[in-house]
């Protein structure tokens, strides 16, 4: 999915449908007051003990970041978000 991304991130079209973090679609309600609000275009999944986070996160210097994590574990549905939440949060606060 990352080399997938990588490779789309030329590809405006593939951007613009993609829910902006903390504004709209799947991810409408999530990072709200974060550095990754409005600085995040990402695609959500669910199945059966798996969430799972894949897209595009601009960091403090406005550099884009390729993003891909599934977690699949019993416990993934109850506190699976906060991990992945956390790893975009800690990617759209790099400075250097």
């Amino acid at each position: 999915m990352a080399l997938l991304l990588c490779v789309l991130t030329h590809a405006p079209e593939l951007l613009a449908s993609l829910p902006v973090a903390g504004i709209d679609g799947t991810l409408s309600r999530r990072f709200k007051g974060s550095l990754a609000e409005g600085r995040a275009r990402m695609k959500t999944g669910t199945l059966r003990n798996v969430v799972a986070l894949a897209g595009y996160v601009l960091d403090s210097q406005d550099r884009m970041w390729v993003v891909a994590a599934t977690l699949n574990h019993d416990t993934a549905p109850a506190k699976g978000h906060a991990v992945l939440d956390s790893i975009v949060e800690w990617v759209a606060s790099q400075r250097q």
